[in-house]
């Protein structure tokens, strides 16, 4: 058997690891690998009342750091007026997505909604999908209770919350999944509407539609949770970060 010279040695093992560096491929300036990749969402629709902002870049987990926890809504009417919107952590297990959106009362006098709220799903351009709203949220889950349609009255400082329910079945693969960025809510006929972005987005799969319960006065003490609808009902136990922002 012939040996190879350390010299030799030395040549071979430079020329594997130029080869391996090559078949890694270039890092752009921005850490990419210069193949170049679409992406950016557009701002979503103005509204008249005050909205959630899109979740920030200190949102994701990181290893060895703090356990991520959802913010809760604000409800924070510290320089503001008209009316705050904000969406609350979203519960996820088996497919079954759940949140609360908040609707709070900024303004002098009072606020009054009596029913149910009327949802749109955008794409990150603000542009709505084909998806239904739903008045109530059984057709989809019985684990959210809904109080039913009856009046509301905000005075200044209170809020009311409505659930959202929705799930991320997707059978039809003819077409492509509904994944949206934006809730737009209409919190009644005649009162302007108001967007708020979940983190997580939206991933409606095939199943267009989405359903609301009606509104209900918020308790001064009460989280951000969607109620369960009895003891032992479905409900989505395992919580995705949210990021309400006033």
């Amino acid at each position: 058997m012939s040996r190879i010279s350390p010299g030799r040695a030395a040549v071979l093992g430079a020329a594997v690891a130029a080869l391996f560096v090559a078949g890694c491929g270039r890092q752009d300036e921005h850490g990419g690998d210069g193949r170049g990749r679409g992406g950016g969402a557009g701002a979503g629709v103005p509204s008249p009342l005050a909205t959630a902002g899109t979740p920030g870049p200190d949102s994701t987990p990181r290893y060895g750091g703090e356990p991520y926890a959802p913010p809760q809504p604000s409800r924070d009417c510290t320089g503001r007026t008209g009316t705050l919107l904000e969406p609350g952590p979203v519960d996820s297990a088996m497919g079954l997505r759940a949140m609360t959106v908040w609707l709070t009362h900024c303004g002098s006098g009072t606020y009054r909604l009596d029913g149910y709220p009327t949802l749109q799903v955008l794409d990150g351009d603000g542009t709505a999908f084909d998806v239904r709203s739903l008045r109530g949220a059984e057709p989809i889950t019985t684990g959210v209770r809904d109080p039913g349609p009856h009046p509301v009255t905000l005075r200044h400082g209170e809020s009311a919350t409505a659930g959202v329910v929705w799930r991320n079945t997707y059978a039809d693969t003819t077409e492509d999944p509904v994944n949206g960025t934006r809730l737009r809510v209409l919190p009644a006929p005649g009162r302007p509407a108001g967007t708020v972005a979940p983190d997580g987005g939206i991933d409606l799969g095939s199943t267009g539609r989405i359903g609301a319960t009606a509104w209900r006065k918020a308790p001064a003490s009460e989280s951000g949770q969607p109620r369960p609808a009895q003891p032992g009902a479905e409900r989505p136990t395992a919580p995705a970060p949210s990021t309400p922002a006033s």
